[in-house]
């Protein structure tokens, strides 16, 4: 289950497949492709520092990913 605290840079290096479900999901995303920004910044911000930045709805931006990978298995 993606919590809150969770990195983003250890949410996409278990679950790759939900960079393009994010980036589908809000266009701030693509942020993500940028590897030097992915590794620097995705190892220290959390899913809900992502949230406030790309002004998500922390709570379902959390339903968002946890349905993803449920759908997934």
């Amino acid at each position: 289950m993606v919590t809150e605290n969770d990195t983003i840079a250890d949410l996409l290096t278990t679950y790759p497949f939900l960079k393009e479900k994010l980036i589908e999901r809000n266009r701030m995303f693509t942020k993500l492709n940028n590897t030097a920004v992915f590794n620097t910044v995705g190892k220290f911000a959390r899913i809900q520092d992502v949230a406030r930045v790309s002004r998500e709805n922390l709570d379902e931006l959390l339903a968002f990913l946890n349905r993803e990978i449920d759908n997934r298995r």
